[in-house]
């Protein structure tokens, strides 16, 4: 990130000293957001996955460096909630103690419930192909504040042999609860790409995909055989409050 910072800041510098004519914008944003966390590979997800994702608000600021008729740069702090509801019938879906020592296994319906609150700093590059229309496309890093993916087992079993649980008949007549909040990172990558329309003087429309690039877990985690990431669309309108020559 350090990194980032100062190929940033030489770059904005050095179009500073060639480039005196361009212009500094200033604006807040707010915006929903949309969107869950994806099992890769695809192939992975159950066929009777359903998710409901859940319209979340977003927050934030931006600033942008206009270096000349068709590119810009920027960088935003931005606060957002990703949140979703799935269903999906698993099979032996472990879930460990605190010190990893053992796992309960549960097969049957699973009804999850995951929400990230976070914050987000993108670095983003804008194309202009006229005066309103622009491509928008970046990278990203997110700060999680707060994580939370609860599961509630539903008509199944349980068992700490996971042999029972792979050979049980469904569905089942034991109900359970679990969590892996504790097994969520604390932290998410990613790119974006999106657009931005310009409909006044100092108001602009936009929309985005961001799509991350680590999985939502804590690297140990094992529990699933496979990982999930972050796959986010967020629209909103941006309010430009000063710019400078």
């Amino acid at each position: 990130m350090n990194r980032i910072f100062l190929l940033l800041f030489f770059f904005l510098t050095f179009t500073e000293i060639f480039a005196q004519d361009t212009k500094w914008e200033f604006a807040s944003s707010l915006g929903i957001d949309m969107g869950g966390a994806i099992p890769i590979p695809l192939s992975e997800m159950p066929d009777d996955a359903k998710a409901s994702p859940k319209l979340k608000p977003n927050l934030g600021i931006a600033f942008k460096r206009n270096i000349n008729e068709r590119w810009s740069l920027g960088t935003e702090l931005s606060y957002h909630t990703l949140a979703v509801d799935a269903k999906v019938n698993v099979i032996s879906q472990a879930f460990w103690a605190d010190d990893r020592s053992y796992a309960t296994y549960f097969s049957g319906e699973a009804y999850s419930s995951t929400e990230l609150q976070f914050i987000e700093i993108p670095f983003t590059t804008y194309y202009y192909f006229n005066k309103r229309w622009s491509l928008v496309f970046g990278a990203y890093y997110s700060i999680m504040l707060n994580g939370r993916l609860e599961t509630e087992g539903r008509n199944g079993w349980i068992s700490a042999d996971k042999n029972d649980t792979d050979t049980a008949p469904l569905p089942g007549t034991q109900n359970t609860t679990f969590d892996f909040n504790d097994e969520l990172d604390n932290y998410d990558v990613g790119v974006l790409v999106g657009y931005q329309f310009k409909v006044g003087e100092r108001v602009d429309l936009w929309g985005r995909f961001n799509v991350g690039f680590k999985s939502i877990f804590v690297p140990d985690f094992n529990n699933i055989d496979y990982e999930m990431y972050q796959f986010r669309f967020s629209t909103g309108v941006s309010f430009i409050l000063w710019t400078r020559t």
